[in-house]
């Protein structure tokens, strides 16, 4: 864990400001107490928000460059254990790099990338510090934690969001537009080849995103039922393979399949209504339509089917990187642009299925 000790104390800079970076070190920490400062901004200030990342591994780096791109905000430090990774990366961007989770409290925001066991501490340190947080997914590793999180970011007025990338694929608000009537099945399919830096279950890393997008589709519908079964190799500590079912409360139903067995990546998501069957592929971005017009059995030498079937192909509007349009939500959520409450309202369905999952 980050240099805590229970509460935010002393500020250790492990390096400067670097030339050309604008803006001072932060300044030590005194034994009084300090009042939270607000998050929001006025109208019309330009001032781009600086923003610490807490956890400068492979989704960290991924973060850092998006940040660097934003006109909105500027990476204002890197906090990490280990000093020389996060002094490697801070070189690269031209910002401070450090060890104290106290130079991210006095930031005005908060990207959160450390592994998933540290989230809860280090989310509620910063929270008491009045700071915005984007926790990458899953917001905790279990429910009681992801809970507490969502508590104490409502008692102090703070939003909080979490990195449920697949949101801001395009090809979610491009099937939106197209999708007629409620839907009745929902079908994913998130395989990918064995990954051996991730320790977390293939629940917490794949899954947990067409839950969340279920639960999108079915308009928020409340769960009634959740079967699911997960396989775990020989001697590993959590499952590689998770399939489950779930009945939303509307009768729709969602099958969804994770694996990190697989031989290739797959990110696939199809939406069933009555009269049209929607395929997005996340992974290419592109959108497909279906509409049944009609099949028959044709006889003769060799029994034949015959189906036509109209297809349409809508245009999917790419405003950008997934990540970097999930960093500038963010960004709108600070600004108050966004509602932190139905936000936090958001975060919590696709954790607490994921448990049930988690549970068998």
């Amino acid at each position: 864990m980050f240099s805590l000790r229970g509460q935010l104390r002393r500020v250790v800079v492990v390096s400067e400001v670097p030339p050309g970076v604008p803006g001072e070190a932060p300044s030590p920490v005194t034994s009084a107490p300090r009042a939270p400062r607000p998050f929001g901004r006025r109208t019309g200030d330009r001032t781009p928000l600086k923003i610490a990342l807490v956890g400068v591994g492979a989704m960290g780096g991924h973060h850092a460059r998006v940040i660097g791109n934003s006109m909105r905000a500027r990476l204002y430090a890197v906090v990490d254990n280990d000093i020389a990774r996060a002094s490697a990366m801070a070189d690269q961007i031209g910002c401070l790099a450090t060890s104290d989770l106290e130079v991210a409290a006095r930031c005005d925001a908060v990207v959160v990338a450390t592994p998933t066991e540290s989230h809860l501490d280090v989310a509620l340190a910063l929270l008491a510090a009045g700071r915005p947080l984007l926790i990458e997914k899953p917001l905790a590793p279990d429910l009681a934690s992801v809970h507490a999180i969502l508590k104490e970011s409502e008692a102090r007025d703070v939003p909080v969001m979490c990195g449920f990338v697949e949101r801001f694929n395009p090809v979610i608000a491009a099937a939106m537009e197209v999708i007629e009537g409620p839907p009745v099945h929902l079908v994913a399919l998130r395989h990918s080849p064995p990954a051996a830096r991730i320790v977390s279950s293939v629940i917490a890393d794949l899954l947990i995103h067409d839950l969340d997008l279920a639960v999108h589709f079915a308009a928020g519908a409340a769960v009634e039922r959740v079967v699911s079964n997960t396989w775990t190799p020989p001697e590993a500590a959590v499952p590689e393979i998770a399939d489950c079912t779930l009945r939303f409360s509307t009768g729709t139903l969602a099958t969804l399949s994770a694996s990190r067995m697989s031989q290739r990546k797959v990110r696939s998501f199809t939406v069933a209504t009555q009269t049209q069957l929607v395929e997005l592929d996340l992974l290419r971005q592109d959108v497909s339509v279906y509409r049944h017009v009609r099949h028959e059995q044709l006889g003769g030498p060799s029994t034949t089917y015959r189906a036509e079937t109209v297809v349409d192909i809508p245009f999917v509007r790419h405003a950008g990187e997934p990540l970097a349009l999930q960093f500038e939500y963010f960004l709108d959520l600070i600004e108050g642009r966004v509602d932190s409450d139905l936000e936090r309202q958001r975060l919590l369905p696709a954790h607490a299925i994921a448990a049930q999952v988690e549970q068998g």
